[in-house]
């Protein structure tokens, strides 16, 4: 069935090793498995040693039919980095923390100019989600209203500079499905409420648990957030009554959260592969989910190293 892989960010090694763990063999320069098949989360690029090398290993699997690979959060600032705006300048603005995120990126592709072309091309044809009879798939976030957006446009990637103009357009409605499948949904704090995040950044929005039904719980247990201490605060009525990802739905799989710890199931069809590989501090982990079809998820089925 699938082995579905969460953030890798550059780490090379890790990859190979996890691959090789779960019996997956290189032949003519491609990994593959007898039976089985890889879905990749997203987040393949920035803060790791060799984001060439990874990118290089999955666009070979994808390309061999061996795997499918998601778009991540940060691909798509990756393309904003490197497209111009008309007005000058580009559509992620090369501020010196915006460098500073994509600094082991643009090292990793140092001397390698028309490769970064190529990698570039690459992330414009990666899916948004994927959905079938059996699971749902993202890098962070699946909000089916949101989703429709897209669909009702035939929308599966970012195809061209032209779409990805309007994805980040915040008068666009693909802007915020693109924001919800990507970067998953958020809530801002009340005035003079801030934490530090793991890169240093002082922020005043914190992540919020889009499986949890937000309509009776504190703030404590809705918001996600591990870099910092957030009091407790009150939760403004659009997020009381915002969707959640509900118990009935067929399972989901995703990253981009940064957890830590125990690798476990959240709920019973919600499962979060993204252990923090990018964070020795954190004793980061990269970790897959062994999927074959169960409608439950269950703790046995992680591998990771």
């Amino acid at each position: 069935m699938i082995d579905f892989i969460g953030d890798i960010h550059g780490h090379y090694d890790h990859l190979v090793a996890l691959l090789k763990k779960m019996g997956y063999t290189q032949k003519n320069g491609v990994y593959k498995h007898p039976s089985r098949r890889v879905i990749f989360l997203g987040d393949y690029l920035d803060r790791g040693p060799d984001v060439r090398g990874v990118v290089r290993l999955v666009r070979s699997m994808v390309e061999a039919g061996e795997a499918e690979a998601l778009i991540g959060n940060h691909e798509l600032n990756t393309l904003c980095f490197w497209t111009p705006r008309e007005s000058g300048g580009y559509l992620r603005d090369h501020s010196i923390n915006k460098i500073l995120i994509h600094t082991e990126t643009l090292r990793s592709y140092q001397h390698y100019d028309v490769e970064l072309q190529e990698m570039l091309r690459f992330l414009y044809t990666l899916p948004l989600y994927i959905e079938t009879d059996l699971f749902r798939a993202q890098h962070a976030c699946f909000d089916l209203s949101l989703v429709d957006v897209l669909k009702k446009e035939n929308i599966t990637c970012i195809q061209n500079e032209e779409i990805l103009k309007r994805m980040i357009d915040k008068n666009n409605p693909l802007c915020k499905a693109v924001d919800s499948l990507l970067k998953g949904p958020e809530m801002a704090l009340p005035k003079g409420v801030t934490y530090e995040d793991c890169e240093g950044v002082i922020r005043n929005r914190t992540r919020i648990c889009w499986w949890i039904n937000p309509a009776s719980v504190s703030s404590k247990e809705l918001f996600l957030q591990s870099e910092g201490d957030i009091p407790e605060v009150s939760i403004p009525e659009e997020i009381r009554r915002r969707n959640y990802y509900h118990e009935s739905e067929r399972p989901v799989f995703f990253g981009h959260y940064w957890f830590t710890g125990d690798v476990q199931i959240i709920k019973p069809n919600v499962c979060c592969l993204d252990y923090s590989v990018a964070s020795y501090k954190k004793n980061g982990k990269l970790v897959a989910y062994r999927f074959d079809g169960e409608s439950t998820l269950t703790n046995e089925h992680f591998v990771y190293v």
